[in-house]
């Protein structure tokens, strides 16, 4: 019923096998299970943020909109897609903002991105930080914001001097989704308007308990 109303596609997205043993599970998967040429590791997830953008905007040339999550969320659809069809399909982006995370520089942190990866952003009151981004356990974007954040993408890549996935992931920004937030806040200095929808916070629970004290559980979320 709710795909008779809101005709919707469901991929899940998954790394390159590392051994043969997980090529041959590979090769068993359902079609609605995408095996992108990037190994599958925390490092490299960047790299596979933008294939997985790049593929879904050439596989789906008639998409409105491309709605983004984690795999380990709790998630209502009705609201989010109800809401949606009241929202313009124009260099849109929605979901639950971070707008002042620190830019990790330490080598030894999972975050860490060295200034080549993430020249310096200094802000005057919060120091060197990313612009805001998405955070990836959900968010909607236009199909034209997801055709210019792709056309980015391949400008990105064609500078660079190797195609190696795991080259790659070592020097664009880390993780992916203030990376994409940084592609984003290029496109706008660029002179692009983005509307960048952060109105529905309520919406999200980042702690799955009724009593947090931050971003808690609520008869109103529409994801967890």
């Amino acid at each position: 019923r709710l795909l008779a109303l809101h005709p919707a596609a469901l991929r899940f997205f998954v790394g390159k096998a590392a051994d043969e043993q997980e090529a041959e599970a590979t090769a068993m998967l359902e079609d609605d299970v995408v095996e992108l040429p990037v190994p599958e590791s925390y490092r490299t997830i960047n790299v596979k943020a933008f294939l997985m953008l790049e593929w879904a905007f050439h596989h789906f040339p008639y998409l409105q909109w491309l709605l983004r999550h984690d795999d380990d969320v709790y998630l209502r659809p009705l609201p989010i897609l109800q809401q949606l069809e009241a929202r313009p399909p124009v260099r849109y982006i929605w979901g639950s903002f971070d707008h002042g995370s620190t830019i990790i520089r330490d080598p030894e942190h999972q975050h860490y991105n060295s200034f080549k990866q993430c020249p310096e952003n200094k802000h005057p009151v919060w120091g060197d930080i990313f612009p805001p981004y998405a955070r990836g356990h959900l968010w909607v974007m236009s199909a034209d914001l997801l055709g210019e954040v792709v056309r980015k993408w391949i400008e990105e890549l064609a500078a660079f001097s190797t195609v190696d996935p795991q080259a790659l992931a070592d020097q664009l920004p880390h993780p992916d989704d203030p990376a994409l937030g940084i592609v984003i806040s290029n496109l706008v200095a660029e002179g692009l308007f983005v509307n960048l929808d952060d109105r529905d916070f309520n919406a999200f629970s980042l702690n799955p308990s009724c009593n947090s004290t931050f971003s808690n559980l609520h008869n109103r979320t529409w994801v967890v």
